[in-house]
């Protein structure tokens, strides 16, 4: 017997190793159980691989589509600096999940098609840019194309996480520090950043 949840680690270490091309069978062989031992607790290995990697796409836009509703709430950095930390948590978990599901284009999970995934991008972005439409409606924020700094925001954010799977360390900060850089650069410059400032600090020396 294997309890769901140690099954669910084993598989999730055969998923980030060998990727989406891993087998049911690699699986249950390093779980040490029999292959249709699996199947009795999962449908598919798609079902498999959605849990062991603890990503739901529908809980992910969900997220995503809340943030329209924190315009004029709070502090403008403070409600974008969270929002941007809690991507970027997201998304440590979703980007390898795709990068996984579209590696194998015959898999039922990288066709959940490409239709879907497209609307599921556009409702992003169109959260995204409602909360600086918002934002710049209310005055608190410069009007300028709100699409553009919703392109921006996603894209520089998704780089991140892109970066720690393909080439980590190029990215020097913490995710934490990145956020709230990112932030204050669309905001226009914002407070002067309190961590990493001894290195902002020799860039101006060697500037000066």
């Amino acid at each position: 017997m294997i309890s769901n949840e140690r099954l669910l680690e084993v598989a999730r270490e055969v998923f980030l190793e060998f990727g989406i091309r891993a087998t049911t069978l690699e699986v249950a062989t390093r779980a040490r159980i029999a292959e249709g031992t699996i199947f009795h607790r999962f449908k598919s290995k798609e079902e498999l691989f959605r849990a062991a990697m603890q990503f739901d796409p529908a809980e992910a836009l969900a997220f995503v589509e809340r943030l329209p509703g924190l315009a004029g709430t709070g502090e403008l950095r403070a409600v974008l600096v969270q929002f941007a930390e809690q991507f970027l948590e997201l998304g440590r978990i979703a980007v390898p999940v795709m990068m996984m599901s579209w590696s194998n284009p015959e898999s039922q999970l990288c066709g959940e098609h490409l239709s879907q995934r497209t609307e599921r991008f556009r409702r992003v972005v169109h959260a995204i840019t409602a909360f600086f439409d918002a934002e710049m409606a209310g005055g608190r924020l410069a009007r300028r194309d709100p699409e553009v700094l919703a392109r921006m925001l996603l894209g520089t954010l998704h780089h991140f996480c892109v970066s720690e799977h393909v080439a980590p360390g190029v990215v020097a900060m913490s995710a934490h520090d990145y956020a709230r850089e990112v932030v204050d650069v669309l905001l226009g410059g914002g407070p002067a950043p309190e961590v990493g400032s001894a290195r902002h600090a020799k860039a101006r020396r060697r500037e000066s």
